[in-house]
């Protein structure tokens, strides 16, 4: 059995030289897209819940440092970013299966309802990032406007 060869990128998500990286990328492509590699953040996986109070959403992050982690909140969006390292491994030892991915991740998640991010809190225990978004009262999503002559 062959084995693909696996390029890591290096802190800035470049290949050792762009324009080696773009050449193999596409041979790879017309011979067997199946193994064509991704240049792209990874999306880590994530549950969202939610009760009459609030939203919960859960975020798995194994192996990320918790300073690398960063939440941002607005009144319908939360952005979720930061940068998993690569662990080191012995030297002179080579892949036989490479399935977890490093770099940087990115998760934009819309919601459907209004929320005030003053209100947002979040944990990160275990790998596990846990956001809990309070929802807006009904009396407070809608506001009603008079109308002036």
């Amino acid at each position: 059995m062959d084995f693909i060869k696996i390029r890591f990128m290096d802190e800035r998500g470049v290949a050792d030289t762009e324009f080696q990286g773009n050449i193999g990328e596409e041979l790879l492509r017309i011979f067997n897209p199946a193994c064509a590699k991704h240049r792209h953040t990874w999306k880590p996986p994530v549950n969202i819940y939610e009760t009459d109070q609030e939203v919960t959403i859960v975020v798995e992050l194994a192996g990320v440092r918790d300073e690398d982690v960063h939440l941002e909140v607005s009144h319908q969006t939360i952005k979720i970013t930061g940068k998993r390292y690569e662990r080191p491994r012995a030297e002179n030892s080579r892949y036989r299966l490479a399935e977890i991915t490093y770099g940087h991740f990115q998760r934009i998640l819309s919601l459907a309802i209004a929320i005030n991010p003053d209100d947002v809190t979040a944990t990160y225990i275990d790998g596990i990032l846990e956001i809990h978004i309070p929802k807006l009262p009904p009396d407070r999503r809608v506001r009603r406007i008079t109308i002036q002559n």
